[in-house]
This record gives C-alpha cells, sequence and structure tokens, in this order.
C-alpha cells in the first residue's frame, strides 16, 4: 500500500463505520470464543488501529512490512513493533496462543503457502484469526489499488485453512446488512471508468449515516459468535492449529 493510502486508512481506522464496525466484531467473537491472558501476534498490523482492542486479550506483537505503518504504530503507544516483510524474516521466538492478519491474506500471493508457514509460530491449539475480502466478483480498482491478489468466497477460505492443517472454528460472512448497497456503490463506481483514491473510495459520510451504519455492525457482532451469517461483503475466520502434522510442520 503506498504512503498515501496508509495515512487515509490510519485517520479513518478510529471513526469509519467499516473500520469501526470491523473491530467490534472481532472484539465480539475473541470473547466469546478465546481466553484472555494470550501471547497475540498480528500480522499485518498496519497503522495500529486495532492495538487497543487486542490488547485487552493479551500482549500484542505487532508486525508490518511499511516503515510509514509502524510509524503510526508507535506514535499510537503500540510498545511491541516488529518491522518483518516475510514470516521467514521474523525472529524465532516462543510461539503464540493467537495470530491475527485483518484484511491481509488476499495481498499474498501463495496464501496456502502462508498459512502452512505459520503453523510454527503458534502453540499446539493456537488459533488464527483472519479477515478477508468476499466474492471475487466484487472485484473493482479498488482492490488494485489495495493491492489484493484475490477475494474469497467462505467455503473456499475453509477449505485453505483447512488443508493447511487447521480446524476451522468459526467461518462466517459479515457485513451482511450493507452488503446490498455496497454492492450497487461498487458497481456504480466501476461503471464511471474514473481511477479513484482510496480516500474517494470510501467516501465522505454525513455522521448520522455512519452511526447508523455502526450500529448495524454492532447487530451483526452480537449475532455472529452465536451463528454464521450466509452473506457478506467479507469473511472471517477463526481457526485451531492441529496436532502435529509431520508434512507440514518441517
Amino acid at each position: 500500500m503506498d504512503p498515501g493510502a496508509i495515512r487515509t486508512y490510519a485517520a479513518l481506522e478510529d471513526s469509519y463505520w467499516w473500520f469501526v464496525g470491523r473491530r467490534e466484531i472481532i472484539r465480539r467473537l475473541m470473547a466469546a470464543k478465546l481466553p484472555g491472558g494470550l501471547r497475540v501476534l498480528d500480522w499485518g498490523c498496519g497503522p495500529g488501529g486495532n492495538y487497543q482492542m487486542l490488547s485487552q486479550f493479551g500482549h500484542v506483537t505487532a508486525v508490518d512490512a511499511s516503515d510509514a505503518s509502524l510509524a503510526f504504530c508507535r506514535e499510537r503507544g503500540v510498545p511491541d513493533v516488529v518491522k518483518a516483510d516475510r514470516l521467514q524474516d521474523f525472529p524465532p521466538g516462543d510461539p503464540y496462543d493467537l495470530v491475527t492478519t485483518f484484511d491481509v491474506l488476499e495481498h499474498i500471493e501463495d496464501d496456502a503457502g502462508f498459512l502452512r508457514d505459520l503453523r510454527p509460530c503458534l502453540k499446539d491449539g493456537g488459533h488464527v484469526l483472519v479477515t478477508v475480502p468476499a466474492y471475487q466478483f466484487l472485484w473493482s480498482d479498488l482492490d488494485r489499488l489495495l493491492g489484493h491478489v484475490r477475494r474469497y468466497s467462505r467455503p473456499d477460505l475453509v477449505r485453505r485453512f483447512e488443508d493447511a492443517g487447521y480446524t476451522v472454528c468459526v467461518a462466517s460472512y459479515f457485513n451482511m446488512f450493507v452488503a446490498a448497497p455496497f454492492i450497487m456503490v461498487r458497481w456504480l463506481q466501476a461503471r464511471s471508468g474514473k481511477t479513484a483514491t482510496l480516500k474517494e473510495y470510501a467516501m465522505d459520510l454525513p455522521r448520522w449515516l455512519n452511526s447508523l451504519l455502526i450500529g448495524l455492525e454492532k447487530i451483526e457482532a452480537a449475532l455472529l459468535p452465536r451463528m454464521s451469517l450466509p452473506f457478506g461483503s467479507s469473511v472471517i475466520v477463526l481457526a485451531k492449529k492441529q496436532a502435529e502434522h509431520p508434512s507440514l510442520d518441517r
């Protein structure tokens, strides 16, 4: 992601409905499914907008490849910040209870290989929590702007985790209530033929509408620990590392 997009991302993380809603969905799911006191590795942490939420569950190590993102993390007071582009560059240490990677997997060419390589970073029985954009038919210039390689269906993402030696605990779409207008807006943006910046794609919403969308996301956050939502513009998966696999843990 270019520095301009990172600045926009950082400016939006604290208040824009998409970031606030995603964070609440993640928090409620973690509170329902995971204990506290965790050692957390937040891979691809970006500007650090999720740190305060994640730190409620334990100690967080934030990792990103971008100097600009890590500078924002330090400004936000994230104490444990590491620069790494690949898992192979990450300094070895004690395995983690939880690895989070939010809207990162879609940037990685060999996503299946990444999930396999992630296993040594996890304790046996440790968890991975990911979010990704949904539905390849929603592919747009925004995906290219953000450096995406693909979008996912829920079954496709579940299969990748299972093939990499994980048991999937939760797999759901989210952003269900906003899916229809989201698809319409993206279709209109694609039809315009205009190349837009991340800020233009995010749209400057009236405060009342931003608050309404956050409220809808909070409803989904309450539903998701109890049920899998049938559709939405994003996918969330919580998966557990299976016992040692000789073919995977080399």
